[in-house]
């Protein structure tokens, strides 16, 4: 009788378990850059690049680093921010240097790199920019 009434607690109790240890699981964290873009593709001396990073994720991120550099060293930007669940829009925005040798910079194409850091997770991403006189 004893045997009989131990089987039937494991049997309810059992699977009350095992739920609760599947509802304490923490969903895996996924987040990526999806797109880097800038507001054109040719820019000028002293312009205005606005420059925009896609990033999503599959839950709300807090303290997520972004970084943006580039442009022989001159362009170094770099924000703390919360990312909410999908696609969140990041938007950085920098004033070109002049064209010229007193500039530092010459005309032509420019790398700007994006760098994103979440915990143990680095993401990488660039894209090209041509600068004109």
């Amino acid at each position: 009788m004893k045997g009989i009434l131990l089987f039937i607690l494991i049997l309810i109790i059992a699977p009350v378990l095992v739920s609760t240890n599947i509802l304490k699981q923490e969903k895996e964290t996924t987040i990526s850059i999806e797109d880097i873009t800038t507001d054109k593709a040719i820019y000028y001396s002293s312009e205005f690049l606005h420059l925009n990073i896609k990033i999503r994720s599959n839950s709300d991120l807090e303290d997520v680093v972004v970084k943006v550099e580039g442009i022989k060293g001159r362009l170094k930007k770099q924000e703390t921010l919360d990312i909410k669940e999908g696609v969140n829009d990041i938007p950085f925005s920098y004033k070109l240097p002049r064209c010229n040798v007193c500039g530092g910079i010459g005309a032509g194409d420019y790398t700007l790199d994006c760098e994103v850091l979440y915990k143990d997770i680095v993401l990488k991403d660039s894209t090209t920019i041509n600068i004109q006189q």
